[in-house]
């Protein structure tokens, strides 16, 4: 079985515009399952936008997405989570008027499976022991950590396949990113793919499998996580490394 045919998530030939403007330009990607896939790239590069690609919040002019066998370019949103795909979004978008479990159950939203709900709730707090101690309290009163914890949990209770996370250590204290980077790889060893955006080169890569760098919606290199991390194009983009002479 080749690589393509492996893919959990295949990207082939994405090009995106916001109105006359070009983000992505035959932007392929792929994330094997069982993997932590890593997106990295500054700003204005198209991170963002291919995860709005993914979700079906953006649907590209031309290119196709494909998901676990099937395509699903341009399906709604929900459909797509139904599907199997979780979402940790950029700034966690909580409900922060809602306590912590409430925040949970809307993670499972499109399930009606009461009694294995139940069953995910006592697991997701099992991994998330934090967020038992504060089932009742108020999403928006929680430290930012403790929040993003929160979204991860969230994502879980809809028992995705794949989970997307949008630059999950951003504005972290390094005591929470650590732990959240754990949480990542043991939801990993979990069995839920991972696909994640973000800045910090040296923090994702740490952890993943496999990572592209994104550079003017295309994909400028792509590699073995442990290979880019030594990559020296990576180190004088990202790490603030210096070549050997």
């Amino acid at each position: 079985m080749s690589a393509t045919e492996a893919a959990l998530l295949r990207l082939d030939r994405i090009n995106s515009f916001y109105g006359p403007v070009q983000v992505h330009f035959d932007l392929s990607m792929e994330v094997r399952a069982g993997q932590i896939v890593c997106l990295l790239g500054g700003n204005a590069s198209g991170k963002s936008t291919t995860m709005k690609t993914i979700l079906g919040l953006q649907r590209p002019r031309s290119g196709q997405v494909w998901f676990d066998g099937a395509e699903i370019t341009g399906l709604p949103t929900p459909a797509i989570i139904r599907r199997g795909i979780g979402s940790v979004p950029e700034a966690r978008r909580l409900f922060g008027a809602m306590t912590v479990r409430e925040n949970l159950l809307m993670g499972a939203y499109t399930r009606s499976d009461r009694a294995a709900i139940a069953q995910d709730e006592e697991r997701v707090l099992a991994l998330f022991p934090r967020l038992r101690e504060r089932l009742k309290q108020k999403a928006g009163t929680m430290s930012g950590g403790e929040q993003q914890m929160l979204a991860m949990a969230r994502a879980l209770m809809g028992r995705p396949k794949l989970i997307v996370m949008d630059e999950p250590t951003m504005g972290l204290s390094p005591l929470f990113v650590d732990r959240v980077l754990a949480l990542i790889e043991t939801i990993n060893r979990e069995g839920v793919t991972i696909f994640m955006v973000e800045q910090n080169a040296s923090l994702a890569l740490g952890i993943a499998h496999y990572g592209y760098v994104l550079q003017t919606g295309q994909i400028a290199l792509d590699g073995p996580a442990a290979a880019l991390l030594r990559d020296p194009r990576i180190r004088d983009a990202y790490l603030g490394g210096t070549t050997a002479a």
